[in-house]
Order: structure tokens, then C-alpha cells, then sequence
């Protein structure tokens, strides 16, 4: 009979240690953290400036006379 009580001491007491922290119930009035502890978080956010032209290349391929591939190449800028 005494080994029994033990036994199931023993699994409550396993399971109750391997529940998440999440499933506990929290006792009232108590706060789980201090009011001190607590931060704002801060959210940093960059842009970056870039200075003078953007510019990017226009790739034009067609076929030119006697089927000769004539590539253009035409730099734009804005």
C-alpha cells in the first residue's frame, strides 16, 4: 500500500515538473516580473540616402542586316 502512495506521489509530482511554465496558474496579486525589469522596446529604423543619379543600362538585342545580332546599349539616368 506504502509503495503505491509513493508511486503516484512520484508521477504527480514528475508531472507536474515537466508542464511549460505557461500551463501553471498564476497565484493573484502576484506579478511575474517587476515593474522595474519591464522595457519599452525600441525599433530602429535606417534609410539610406543615395546621392546624385540612378542610373541603369537598357540592353537592346534585334537583327540587323544579313541576320547579324546588333546589340545595343543605351545608359539611362534618372
Amino acid at each position: 500500500m506504502r509503495a503505491v502512495v509513493l508511486g503516484i506521489a512520484a508521477t504527480l509530482a514528475t508531472g507536474l515538473s515537466l508542464t511549460p511554465a505557461s500551463a501553471l496558474p498564476v497565484a493573484p496579486g502576484h506579478s511575474v516580473a517587476p515593474v522595474a525589469s519591464i522595457e519599452q522596446a525600441q525599433y530602429v529604423t535606417r534609410r539610406v540616402i543615395r546621392r546624385g543619379p540612378r542610373c541603369t543600362v537598357k540592353v537592346t538585342r534585334t537583327r540587323g542586316p544579313f541576320g547579324r545580332v546588333v546589340v545595343r546599349k543605351v545608359r539611362r539616368c534618372y
